[in-house]
């Protein structure tokens, strides 16, 4: 057949294509309208998507301002603890909130995975697994899912029915570190957001669907113009491909494609036989591994492979060579011709079968840069960003193993919780970054201390978690623990100034074998806190007892709440007396906790739960204004103007309220404030300065007085004094203790005396019980005091007896009920201070 005859063949068979024409363009037809739709789909579901979405963040954010605004100030940790009896507060709120809206079930879970309050009440108190939406919030993120609701019979927490609803998780944040203590779970009715995708979707898609046809039809118009051209062009390239094809032209094409395809892939196109020679090597592997592909064909493509990884390649390879046409993909390391270790990504098929190859092909590619970022996020995860230690996710995961590994082979597990004393102070005075800069400094001093198979972790803020594997016993915990205290003790170099801390360790062994990682973790944390209680800076084992204490500490926390409210304080006045004359010239404010069931509670137990939880300010401001009344009052009937002196803690001097509280309190009262004395503890200048000092020469803009409360035991420096508004220094009973005992003390108080002179300051000496005190006092100078030696704390109503007599000498005579404190031993006060 020659050359004109194969020509004609082509023509016949163009002509065949023209008579089929028609339908070919009602498939095209057909196809454009199938087209037009899906995208008049697409684009409906895509916008109903996103109104959904957007119908959720609102929800979100509607449900945040509610539970802020409603139930966040009755919850705190006391409120989610294990022990904690529930609040009905926190019930009848959340019974409230899903009166009306929609709202259906509103509940609260604490961080040991339990339902704390619900409206639903076959949820409450019960503990479930936590889920990534709740992880996720209890890592402070405020997060939705829609849901088709479940039966909370089976046990799962979750809608009642099958109608859809919006799930919604807030976390709820601590008063002290502002990290999760806790997360609302909120589920909403989301039929009418269905309603409203439902009908935004059938909208869009009859706009959408309009449009398309519009399209269309100017499509079809122009189409029907240019077609007999395009029909004319066609025929005329059908028929030159039909004569290239007969000459040829299209393999040689094709070949000469492929070779380019192959030259410039990315991936590396390796051919093998069964036992690994390689037959060919594209030359992407000169960019890819540095090699050149030439000198790579003939030899073994397993001896740049890892030692690590080259019998399971074997393997693998070897596998597939038994299966026509199976594939197998590996991730592997190879040496690159730089020496390094590159990570490739290979797939593998069996060909060998194929008599156009005869081989397997193997496509590879360069993935060390993904494994690197891929190990730098698994570290991320599981380490602390500031510190790089572990973080909790892999101390707890670390802890679960070495319990597993415990109850295998009867080994020792210990856990030694640390929390940094008084951290607070070197965030308020030397700023966040000193902070910051101080926690990496006692992460490499643990590091230090701890042996190679201990584990230290930080928790968050100022805490730590240390896991101790094989510990023998525990002595052997305990001789840890005071290792790492004893190095704290050291002082610390941070922004060039030198830093002192101290720590709290909480210490529990593993005891028992149905112990959980969370139960160990949770007793050394309430043994560091029973540590803290006794002083700080000490360690302390847990027993079953210390976690009585501390539930008992939690629950006068809960009481501390109710005692403001319910009126359960009062206030005791101590005199403040003119050493000379022995005449009454003021009072102290001491206030006491009147508790409905444990009696009357000292300041000592319950002023550091209220600094604690905040509650030190409203309670501050309770005794302000008490003080001024009960002040003002006496004023009116007594013969001299009567000092009233009132303790100020370091959380209410922080407090942006502060002036507004103290003017609220002189202006409600009448009472002068030249009469009003604030007293501030040298502990407060250890917080930012500037602000210190705003808030002193505000106080003094209101014409009352101010005291350095302790004066001597703190950390004032005569710079500090000179500068500071203040009237007034009270000398420590620590040194009045002591006045009479030597001419060393006396030198001591004599010199506080004369700076307070020179300064042009009052001095009042604080716990003068004996007469020999007294004397010392007044031949040093000190011009007013208080103590048992002149009056108790009395009573509002026991004053005015005591303001129209003159005090003698001797210790006066007292009740059978308050025997007189032997003589070194410090009373107690109740100023509204961390140390009172």
């Amino acid at each position: 057949m020659n050359m004109s005859a194969h020509l004609r063949n082509g023509l016949v068979g163009l002509h065949s294509v023209r008579r089929w024409r028609p339908s070919l363009r009602l498939s095209v037809g057909l196809l454009a309208v199938a087209v037009v739709v899906g995208m008049a789909v697409v684009l409906a579901e895509v916008v109903a998507g996103h109104l959904r979405s957007i119908a959720a963040d609102a929800a979100v954010h509607n449900v945040e301002a509610i539970v802020r605004g409603y139930v966040d100030p009755q919850v705190d940790e006391g409120s989610l603890a294990l022990d904690a009896l529930p609040e009905p507060g926190i019930s009848d709120e959340l019974e409230r909130l899903i009166v009306a809206g929609d709202i259906r079930v509103i509940s609260i879970w604490s961080r040991d995975a339990r339902i704390v309050y619900s409206t639903a009440a076959e949820l409450r108190g019960r503990r479930f697994s936590i889920d990534d939406l709740v992880a996720r919030a209890f890592l402070g993120t405020s997060i939705s899912a829609y849901a088709v609701n479940q039966d909370h019979s089976e046990g799962t927490p979750g809608p009642t029915d099958t109608q859809p609803v919006l799930q919604i998780f807030v976390p709820i944040r601590g008063l002290v570190d502002g990290d999760p203590i806790g997360v609302y779970e909120v589920e909403q009715d989301a039929r009418p957001i269905e309603d409203r995708v439902e009908t935004t979707r059938r909208d869009v898609f009859l706009l959408a669907l309009a449009a398309a046809t519009v399209l269309l039809i100017i499509l079809a118009v122009a189409f029907a113009g240019t077609s007999a051209l395009l029909g004319r062009q066609n025929r005329l390239l059908r028929a030159r491909a039909e004569t290239e094809r007969l000459l040829g032209v299209d393999l040689r094409r094709s070949e000469e494609r492929f070779r380019s395809l192959v030259r410039s892939s990315s991936d590396v196109i390796l051919i093998i036989d069964a036992d690994g020679t390689i037959g060919y090597e594209s030359p992407a592997v000169a960019r890819v591994l540095g090699y050149d592909p030439e000198e790579r064909v003939g030899t073994s493509a397993y001896d740049a492979i890892h030692d690590a990884d080259v019998a399971w390649i074997r393997s693998l390879i070897a596998d597939i060579s038994t299966r026509t046409g199976a594939e197998a993909a590996a991730d592997f390391r190879a040496r690159h011709a730089d020496g390094s270790w590159r990570w490739l990504q290979a797939t593998a098929k069996n060909l060998l079968n194929d008599p156009a190859v005869s081989a397997i092909v193997v496509n590879y590619r360069d993935i060390t840069d993904r494994r690197a970022l891929e190990e730098q996020l698994r570290y991320q995860a599981f380490h602390d960003a500031l510190s790089g230690l572990p973080n909790r996710a892999l101390f707890m995961d670390r802890l679960d193993h070495a319990l597993t590994r415990a109850r295998r082979d009867q080994s020792a597990v210990a856990v030694l919780f640390l929390d940094l004393d008084d951290f607070k102070s070197v965030n308020d005075g030397l700023g966040h970054g000193a902070g910051d800069e101080l926690l990496v400094s006692v992460a490499e001093r643990l590091n230090r201390t701890l042996r190679d198979a201990d584990t230290a972790a930080r928790m968050g803020g100022d805490e730590f978690a240390i896991l101790l594997e094989d510990a023998h016993d525990k002595h052997a915990s305990v001789e840890i623990a005071e290792r790492i205290l004893e190095v704290l003790r050291a002082p610390f170099t941070v922004q060039g100034q030198h830093v002192r801390i101290r720590g709290s360790v909480g210490i529990a062994l593993y005891t028992d074998p149905e112990q959980t990682a969370d139960e160990l973790l949770r007793h050394a944390d309430v043994a560091m806190y029973a540590a803290k209680s006794q002083g700080k800076d000490r360690l302390m084992v847990f027993q079953p007892d210390v976690h009585l204490v501390t539930i008992d500490r939690h629950q006068l926390k809960a009481d501390l709440h109710l005692a403001l409210d319910n009126g359960e304080f009062t206030l005791l006045y101590q005199p403040v007396v003119d050493l000379e004359s022995t005449t009454i010239t003021g009072v102290e404010a001491l206030i006491r906790w009147q508790h409905p069931r444990r009696g009357l509670i000292g300041p000592t137990e319950f002023i550091p739960l209220a600094e604690e939880s905040g509650m030190i300010v409203p309670v501050g401001r309770w005794v302000l204004a008490e003080a001024c009344r009960q002040g003002q009052a006496w004023q009116e009937g007594a013969a001299r103007p009567l000092t009233m002196s009132v303790n100020l803690s370091a959380r209410q001097i922080d407090d942006i309220g502060l002036i507004d509280d103290v003017a609220a309190a002189l202006r409600d009262s009448g009472l002068d404030p030249a009469l009003l004395t604030l007293e501030i503890t040298e502990s407060v200048l250890l917080s930012d300065m500037e602000v210190v000092m705003a808030r002193l020469r505000a106080l003094k803009s209101l014409g009352v007085r101010l005291a350095i409360d302790d004066f001597g035991t703190g950390y004032s420096s005569l710079s500090y004094l000179r500068n500071l508004p203040v009237d007034v220094l009270k000398i420590d009973r620590s040194f009045v203790a002591a006045v009479d005992s030597g001419t060393a003390e006396r030198a001591l108080v004599r010199s506080i005396v004369s700076l307070a002179q020179i300064l042009g300051l009052e001095t009042v000496a604080e716990g003068i019980e004996e007469p020999s005190q007294l004397a010392a006092l007044r031949s040093a100078g000190a011009q007013f005091g208080q103590g048992f030696l002149f009056a108790e704390p009395l009573d509002a109503h026991r004053v005015p007896a005591a303001l129209a007599r003159v005090t003698s000498c001797a210790r006066p005579r007292r009740r059978a009920a308050s025997p007189a404190p032997r003589r070194g031993r410090r009373p107690v006060r109740a100023g509204i201070t961390s140390t009172s």
